[in-house]
């Protein structure tokens, strides 16, 4: 029998499993910082994804990382670029085509 009802949490939980986790980490000087993996970000961190090249980069890190995360990131030496390479690197080992997409599911 097909199932139809589905434990938001536990959906969530499976798709990080498969997919390696729901956070993305860089260290800086050994210490890490992390954001959300992309397919667990909340909507509101997708609009701003897809606003990027309206607004810059710079607004969508702070808001990606948090804006009092992302400043100790950049004075350890970070940039917004930084987070934008490690989301690029991400996506490359998932097979996503461009910022804010999760990846395909094997049912697509």
């Amino acid at each position: 029998m097909s199932r139809t009802t589905f434990d938001l949490e536990e959906l969530r939980r499976r798709a990080a499993q498969r997919k390696g986790g729901d956070r993305l980490t860089i260290t800086v000087s050994g210490k890490p910082y992390s954001i959300p993996a992309p397919g667990f970000w909340p909507d509101e961190l997708k609009e701003a994804a897809q606003k990027v090249r309206e607004t810059g980069d710079v607004p969508f890190a702070r808001r990606l990382m948090g804006a009092e995360q992302y400043d100790r990131f950049v004075a350890a030496g970070g940039r917004a670029d930084d987070l934008l390479l490690l989301i690029d690197e991400h996506k490359s080992n998932q097979g996503v085509e461009s910022l804010g997409e999760s990846s395909p599911s094997s049912t697509s």
